[in-house]
């Protein structure tokens, strides 16, 4: 008589949270600890400099965002891994569900993501909200000092880290929850957009519809990789705009 294999079960709903908890300190710290190499640095440089102008011009601060992101993804993602693999018989791709897409998949997917990007600028053009020329998107790229690590940090790094906890650990913990699917695409959307206190209060309820939508395209796909799709495409084009209207190419 063979003995039938263990059945594989996730973490449960209290511990994904209190997990994710972990995660997100790890990951606070992780961009914290660049903050402060960074303010060190200039105060070094100045010790008349004014703190609170200093914090001020460090929170768009292009370089610094870059690098911080870049690190505190890092920092997130290997935490989200060891948290997996403390629970046996789970690779990390088959806890987040990294399932493989077809070509033309991506290709619909990335067609989402700019149909996504088109309608968000018509609404801005129809509400009349003024183009983010002078904004947070703008300033940080302006100094960024290198626009390459500022685009690798906006398009790959950050996309990584939060759809592989959003909609990701957070995602396939909550979703055994009495939440269901449908709780937990809106849950997790409304966490996500509440962390991006760097926009307005228009930019945050972009980031929440956008927050929704991913996590149908999760719930769709079966797979971690459709929202991530759509994420980087969608920082992308954001980056390219962003880069165009710098350099004086669209006004």
């Amino acid at each position: 008589m063979t003995t039938p294999p263990p059945i594989k079960r996730l973490w449960s709903p209290g511990l994904t949270i209190a997990f994710s908890l972990v995660i997100f300190i790890a990951y606070g710290a992780a961009q914290t600890l660049v903050a402060l190499f960074f303010a060190v640095d200039q105060f070094t440089a100045n010790p008349n400099v004014d703190v609170f102008q200093m914090a001020q011009n460090l929170s768009s601060n292009g370089l610094m965002i870059s690098i911080a992101t870049i690190f505190s993804a890092i920092v997130g993602i290997g935490f989200i891994a060891l948290f997996i693999r403390r629970r046996k018989g789970f690779s990390l791709s088959e806890y987040l569900e990294l399932k493989s897409l077809t070509g033309r998949k991506i290709v619909l997917l990335c067609g989402l993501g700019l149909a996504l990007v088109l309608a968000s600028a018509l609404v801005n053009n129809v509400l009349g909200i003024p183009d983010d020329s002078s904004g947070f998107t703008v300033e940080a790229f302006r100094s960024s000092v290198s626009p390459a690590l500022f685009g690798i940090a906006v398009v790959i790094f950050a996309p990584a880290f939060e759809e592989a906890f959003f909609r990701g650990f957070l995602f396939v913990g909550l979703r055994q929850s009495r939440l269901g699917s449908v709780g937990t695409v809106i849950f997790t959307a409304l966490i996500w957009a509440a962390l991006h206190l760097q926009y307005d209060l228009y930019g945050m309820l972009t980031i929440l519809i956008l927050g929704i939508i991913l996590g149908i395209v999760r719930l769709k796909t079966g797979t971690l990789w459709g929202p991530l799709v759509i994420h980087a495409f969608w920082n992308l084009l954001t980056f390219i705009s962003v880069s165009l209207v710098v350099n004086g190419i669209i006004k």
